[in-house]
C-alpha cells in the first residue's frame, strides 16, 4: 500500500516545534519562585506576566501549585528538600574520598586473598606466567612501598626483580618458565633419516612402530628405537588404530621349550567361504620359535586330518628322514579329533608323545590361539568365494608370518630366524649397528657444537 504524503502545513509545524524544543529556556528554582511570587502579588495579570516571561499560562499554574504544595509540606514538619549546589559538591567529594579508600583497601586485601587461595609465598612454589604478570601489576599499582607489598605477597625481592627485568626486556612471553633441557640433543635422529622413516612407513602402512624400527635397522643399517619411531609417526599423524581387537594372552606355558622341534602345538580354526560353507584350518606351530611348520585346509576335523597335517610337518622339518632320539611332542586340546584312538596309534607308530591341555583352559595352547587371531585379523578383512582364494591367502600370510613378520616375544626376530638358528647372528649385527649409530650421532653433535 502506498503511503500518503505529509501535508506542507504539518511539516512546517513540526519544524517550528523542533526549533522551540531546542531553543527552550531552562529556569532555575530561584527564577521559578520569582515568577510565581510576581503573579501572587497581582501587580500584573497572569496573561501579561506569562507573555513578558515567555512561558505558557499552564506552566505558570503548574509552578504555582508546586510552590504551594512545598510550602504546605514545610509547615507540616516535612524538612525534605532539594540539596543546594554546595551540598552536592561536598557529597561528591566525600564519595570520591570513600572510593579512594575502598580502592586502597581492595588493593591491599586482594593480594592477601590471592596469597591465601593460591598459596603465594610458599617456599619453592612455581608461578605461571599469568600470575607473575598479576603480581607485577599489583606491585606497580600499590600505594605501599615495594618492599612492604612484596612482604605481604610473600615474594622475595630478588625473584621479583628478576621477573620484572625479563618482563621489561621480553614482555609477557619472558615470564614463562624456561625449561632446563638443552637446546640441542646429541642423540637426535638426523632429518634425512627421519624422512626415510616416513617414506618406509608410507610404503608399509601395516607395520607397527616396533616392526618399522626393526625393519629399518635391518635394511638400512641404521639403528632407531621403537619409541623414536612412534614419536615421529605420531607427529605426522601416521599412527592409526588397528582394524581388529587385540586380546592380551592370560598366561604362559609353565615348562618352556629350549630348542626348535621340541614341542609342536596344533589346533583347528574356522574359516568361511561364501557359498561353500565352513572350512577348517589345521596348523602345526613350533612352540619355541612360533614357526608355522605345516598347515592344511580341511573340510572336516577328523583324526585323519590331524595325521595328514602332522605328516606334512614331519616332512617339512626333516624329522621323518633322519634318526632322531627325541621327536617333537604334540600339544593339543581335548577335541574329538585329538582324543581319537586312531591318532594315538599313529603317534605311537611315529614315536611321538602327546600332551593335552586341561579342559576349559585355552591358555595352554596360547601361542597357536594367538596365531589364529593374527591370521584372522588379516584374512577376515576380505570375503572369499572360492576355496582356492582362501588357500592362496593363507599361503601368502604364512610366508609373511614366518619370514618377514618380526615377533616381539622372540626378540623382534622372525620365526624362521629362530627356527633355523639365525637369531644370534642377527642380534649381534643389530647391536653393532646400534653402537655405530650412537657413535656417529655423538660425533655429529660434537662437530656442530665446535
Amino acid at each position: 500500500m502506498r503511503q500518503k504524503s505529509m501535508a506542507p502545513t504539518s511539516v512546517a509545524e513540526q519544524v517550528v516545534r523542533d526549533i522551540r524544543r531546542q531553543t527552550r529556556k531552562h529556569y532555575s528554582a530561584e527564577e521559578k519562585i520569582r515568577i510565581v511570587l510576581s503573579g501572587r502579588r497581582g501587580e500584573d495579570s497572569i496573561a501579561e506576566l506569562c507573555r513578558r516571561e515567555g512561558i505558557a499560562e499552564s506552566l505558570y499554574y503548574s509552578w504555582s501549585k508546586e510552590f504551594l504544595e512545598a510550602g504546605k509540606k514545610r509547615l507540616s514538619g516535612d524538612t525534605a528538600r532539594q540539596a543546594s549546589t554546595g551540598e552536592v559538591k561536598d557529597l561528591r567529594r566525600e564519595v570520591r574520598d570513600l572510593k579512594e579508600v575502598v580502592a586502597d583497601l581492595t588493593l591491599e586485601n586482594r593480594p592477601l586473598k590471592k596469597k591465601h587461595d593460591r598459596g603465594w609465598g610458599r617456599r619453592g612454589m612455581r608461578y605461571p606466567a599469568s600470575e607473575k604478570l598479576e603480581i607485577i601489576r599489583l606491585v606497580e599499582a600499590s600505594h605501599l612501598p615495594l618492599r612492604r607489598t612484596l612482604d605481604r605477597l610473600g615474594i622475595p625481592a630478588t625473584t621479583f626483580y628478576r621477573w620484572y627485568a625479563r618482563y621489561r626486556a621480553e614482555g609477557e612471553g619472558g615470564l614463562a618458565d624456561r625449561t632446563s633441557a638443552p637446546g640441542r640433543v646429541w642423540n637426535r635422529i638426523p632429518d634425512e633419516v627421519r624422512q626415510q622413516l616416513i617414506e618406509l612407513a608410507l610404503e608399509a602402512p601395516d607395520l607397527s612402530p616396533r616392526e618399522l624400527a626393526v625393519k629399518f635397522t635391518d635394511t638400512r643399517g641404521y639403528f632407531v628405537s621403537e619409541a623414536s619411531v612412534y614419536r615421529l609417526l605420531k607427529a605426522h599423524n601416521l599412527i592409526t588404530s588397528p582394524a581388529f581387537v587385540v586380546i592380551k594372552a592370560a598366561d604362559e606355558f609353565r615348562d618352556k621349550t629350549t630348542r626348535p622341534n621340541q614341542m609342536w602345538q596344533t589346533d583347528f580354526t574356522y574359516l568361511k567361504v561364501i557359498g561353500w560353507g565352513w572350512f577348517y584350518l589345521s596348523t602345526i606351530l613350533d612352540d619355541y620359535s612360533r614357526y608355522i611348520v605345516a598347515w592344511k585346509l580341511c573340510t572336516t576335523m577328523r583324526a585323519q586330518d590331524v595325521t595328514d597335517t602332522l605328516t606334512l610337518a614331519l616332512e617339512a622339518s626333516g624329522c621323518d628322514q633322519v634318526e632322531i632320539t627325541h621327536k617333537p611332542r604334540l600339544l593339543s586340546d581335548n577335541g574329538s579329533s585329538y582324543i581319537a584312538g586312531d591318532l594315538a596309534e599313529w603317534l605311537d607308530d611315529k614315536g611321538m608323545d602327546h600332551v593335552r591341555g586341561a579342559p576349559n583352559h585355552p591358555q595352554t595352547q596360547g601361542k597357536i590361539e594367538r596365531w589364529h587371531q593374527t591370521l584372522k585379523n588379516r584374512s577376515l578383512l576380505e570375503n572369499y568365494f572360492l576355496p582356492g582364494d582362501l588357500e592362496a591367502k593363507i599361503l601368502g600370510f604364512v610366508d609373511h608370518y614366518n619370514h618377514r613378520r618380526y615377533h616381539e616375544s622372540i626378540g623382534n626376530l622372525t620365526p624362521a630366524d629362530v627356527y633355523y638358528d639365525r637369531g644370534s647372528a642377527i642380534l649381534e649385527r643389530r647391536a653393532k649397528i646400534k653402537k655405530q649409530t650412537i657413535q656417529h650421532r655423538r660425533l655429529c653433535h660434537q662437530s656442530q657444537a665446535a
